[in-house]
């Protein structure tokens, strides 16, 4: 954030005390959508009813979702350098006020932080505290007059009567207009509006990878793949990345909370205040119907299992995540239907054997990430994991299940081979090669768990594989034998 100043002794001399906004001024973020988005997601239903309230104003909705969730503020992004600035001025003798279009309880809240607030103003059930009600409220507390910290439009009311301003915005427009209309600017805090590179990191392109096994039942059936099917499987794997990173939206948005918490996850965009929680919203909620449609106008069978896709990681979202194993079965699940697409899309038999073998395979990968997390948290002396539904007493049964279910795994391909490859399907001129899959597959897992058990699986398997020199090696070994059995 780059700091200017523009003094003025008419009333820097007087020592005016200065009000401060509290939604993107004191707070980086909004707190009535942070609101709205703990309340969301820990009571959907009674958060949807709320909406309701709007038709008897903006405080009355406002007061009901303070009745259905409770903000953690503790973790809310704060402006640091505008705090600075004004605890400054608080040690030079100005007292500092809060004053905001929040509820009066969140703004109790948020100031409990610190001991800088002379008093607070905030909204109630009678008022909603902005722009003019604001302006005349603080009229009334300060007849001699007061400087007032805001960050929008909606707040010139209140600077049209105040003494002067100090702007925290993400370009110096708003700072200028206020100049033209002759209002002294005492500090202006510029901060960078959300960026492209913020969507980005926040849509996860990097997961996209996981994506790719849409293509795991063409290259297992290759001599049956037609150009119209590799066609819509390229389509729908655009429509999948699409899906999956408004999925991560509304995930990122769900534990807003506890990322702030974490260690690294509270530089994520909405964790950090980077991008609005109100904009993620937004682009989930008008994306992921419009892609659903793209795909049912394409195909309809292929775009069911995009719906129960999206289906499944919204349910995670809101709270399956919080449930110990059932989180990794539904992963699992997830990655599962990425190959039922496949065979969809392509037009293929579908294999019972590699729908089985995929979701004992990828339920073991996330009890290795789970197992790591555990692992983790006990270092750190914690109990649980913050988020899930896990205790660090929980490790012995999460090493046991994974390293079970990769075994049963390993033997779900032995089977798949002798009961179709070798028997039924005989698609492959020299299939022989295909008995190298079964020992690569040993050979990855036992290499994702051993790292895991260790506490060094720091990404999910699947991504970490992507990045891993042994893991891609053994992968490419995987390839080459399926090509070889087809030459």
């Amino acid at each position: 954030m780059n700091q200017t100043s523009v003094h003025t002794a008419s009333y820097q001399q007087a020592i005016l005390p200065i009000v401060v906004d509290l939604d993107h001024t004191y707070l980086k973020v909004d707190s009535l959508y942070e609101l709205f988005a703990a309340s969301l997601f820990s009571k959907p239903a009674q958060t949807l009813r709320s909406l309701f309230q709007l038709t008897r104003g903006i405080a009355a909705f406002k007061c009901r979702l303070v009745e259905i969730a409770k903000l953690d503020s503790a973790s809310l992004p704060v402006h640091r350098e505008l705090i600075s600035y004004l605890e400054e001025q608080s040690a030079q003798g100005r007292d500092i006020h809060l004053a905001t279009a929040a509820h009066i309880s969140i703004a109790t809240d948020v100031a409990s932080e610190k001991t800088l607030f002379k008093s607070i103003y905030g909204t109630n059930p009678d008022v909603n505290l902005k722009g003019a009600a604001k302006a005349r409220q603080l009229l009334e507390a300060f007849p001699d007059g007061f400087v007032y910290a805001g960050d929008s439009t909606s707040d010139i009311p209140v600077w049209r009567e105040a003494r002067a301003a100090i702007v925290v915005a993400s370009n110096r427009k708003l700072a200028n207009h206020l100049q033209a209309s002759g209002i002294p600017i005492e500090q202006a805090f510029i901060e960078t509006s959300p960026s492209l590179s913020s969507w980005w990191r926040a849509f996860r392109p990097h997961q996209w990878a996981k994506n790719l096994l849409i293509f795991v039942p063409l290259i297992l059936g290759a001599p049956d793949v037609t150009l119209r099917g590799l066609l819509t499987t390229l389509v729908f794997l655009l429509l999948l990345c699409g899906v999956a990173s408004l999925t991560y939206v509304v995930n990122d948005i769900a534990d807003v909370t506890s990322d702030r918490k974490h260690w690294s996850k509270r530089r994520r965009p909405f964790a950090s205040g980077a991008i609005p929680i109100r904009d993620g919203l937004i682009a989930a909620s008008l994306g992921l119907p419009i892609l659903l449609l793209i795909g049912l106008l394409i195909s309809p069978p292929a775009a069911a299992c995009l719906i129960c896709y999206t289906a499944i990681t919204l349910g995670y979202s809101f709270g399956w995540k919080r449930v110990p194993l059932f989180d990794t079965f539904l992963i699992a699940l997830l990655f599962t239907i990425r190959v039922l697409m496949g065979t969809i899309t392509a037009s293929l038999i579908t294999s019972v054997w590699l729908m089985v073998f995929s979701m004992f395979f990828f339920f073991s990968m996330a009890l290795a990430k789970r197992h790591t997390e555990i692992l983790r948290a006990a270092e750190h002396g914690l109990d649980d994991i913050n988020g899930r539904g896990y205790r660090t007493d929980d490790s012995v049964l999460t090493l046991v299940m994974g390293l079970s279910s990769s075994m049963a795994a390993i033997v779900l391909v032995v089977i798949y081979m002798v009961e179709e490859v070798f028997t039924r399907r005989m698609i492959y001129s020299e299939p022989v090669w295909l008995w190298i899959t079964p020992m690569a597959i040993f050979l990855f897992v036992c290499r994702i768990w051993i790292l895991s058990h260790r506490g060094r699986m720091t990404d999910d398997p699947v991504a970490f594989a992507l990045r891993d020199r042994v893991c891609l090696a053994l992968g490419a070994c995987v390839v080459a034998a399926i090509a070889l059995a087809f030459s």
